[in-house]
């Protein structure tokens, strides 16, 4: 892919690995245990990991995994403006301050409100998910009506 930039090659590619998705989703607990423990050397390893993800595992063979078509509906999303769907831009509205929330109560160490913001942001990141490989669905049966007609 010689026209393909540094950031498609070592993020966007290899980002789209399940591998690389799955394990960062699993990261934000870890994250959230770190700050709430305030263990310092945890954070920093969880950081410099989420940092590195991209770069360990290579680039799918194929955009079947309903992961791999996450990232790619993501890349679609940033590339067709983020203005361009009104549901995805909704996602990050709620989703930001709930981690805030969630990061704050952690190093409040209150308990119960890290829990339940750590349950609700895997549940809100699970449901984002879900919308961008539907967003990538629907964008590439657009620009090829002989795409395969997921749903």
């Amino acid at each position: 892919m010689p026209d393909a930039t540094l950031a498609d090659r070592y993020f966007w590619e290899r980002h789209a690995n399940p591998r690389s998705v799955w394990t960062l989703l699993v990261t934000y607990p870890v994250l959230v245990a770190a700050v709430y423990r305030r263990d310092r050397r945890l954070l920093a390893c969880v950081v410099a990991f989420a940092a590195l993800n991209p770069l360990l595992f290579p680039p799918p063979e194929d955009a079947d995994a309903w992961t791999t078509r996450v990232v790619l509906g993501e890349r679609a999303w940033m590339d067709d403006g983020l203005r361009s769907s009104s549901a995805n831009a909704a996602f990050v509205a709620l989703g930001a301050p709930l981690n805030v929330f969630t990061l704050r109560a952690a190093a409040k160490r209150r308990l119960l409100p890290t829990v339940a913001g750590t349950a609700a942001s895997l549940a809100v990141s699970l449901l984002f998910f879900r919308q961008l490989a539907r967003y990538y669905d629907r964008r590439t049966a657009s620009l090829d009506p002989a795409a395969d007609g997921r749903k």
